[in-house]
């Protein structure tokens, strides 16, 4: 009790001590600190205040739910371009857990040497129609030669299920 009373006359006498008025001009008050005492802010702190970078270590807020699921989420083209991506990384059980075990209807063993001399496989889309991708191959073998495809893919779910896919 002793210290709300304390805050309400320290307070009261603050107020009044800036709004007193003096008596010969009553348009002028008398300031109880000395403008001297704070100096006039410089051009840089008026300014107004400019954005600073988040670090990157801030994780999004609950309210924004975020996944860390692949790419195959976005669609059957995302699964048929991971595909790709996996067979190039070497990753062929990822490949084949993608649709490869659907494709070929071979063993994993078989799945892995059909990729056998080939470097590199360029993936082109060409269309998607509901779970049918359209696809251009351009599969550059180890020597330096190209052997084309094309045909689709049918993905389900975020796994090839079956394959069209031609020499052109």
């Amino acid at each position: 009790m002793a210290a709300v009373l304390l805050a309400l006359l320290i307070g009261g006498g603050t107020y009044l001590g800036i709004t007193q008025w003096t008596g010969s001009d009553s348009s002028q008050r008398i300031s109880p600190v000395p403008t001297s005492a704070y100096p006039s802010p410089t051009t840089s702190e008026m300014s107004s205040p400019q954005p600073t970078e988040q670090p990157s270590s801030i994780s999004p807020t609950p309210n924004s739910p975020t996944t860390e699921s692949s790419p195959t989420a976005e669609g059957p083209e995302s699964t048929v371009e991971e595909y790709f991506d996996a067979i190039n990384a070497g990753d062929y059980k990822r490949a084949w857990e993608l649709g490869g075990k659907n494709i070929q209807g071979g063993s994993y063993s078989s799945f892995v040497q059909g990729f056998e001399g080939t470097a590199h496989d360029s993936v082109t889309i060409v269309s998607v129609v509901d779970e049918t991708v359209e696809v251009e191959l351009d599969a550059t073998q180890e020597d330096g030669s190209h052997r084309y495809f094309a045909g689709t893919y049918t993905v389900r779910d975020s796994v090839i299920i079956a394959a069209d896919i031609h020499p052109q």
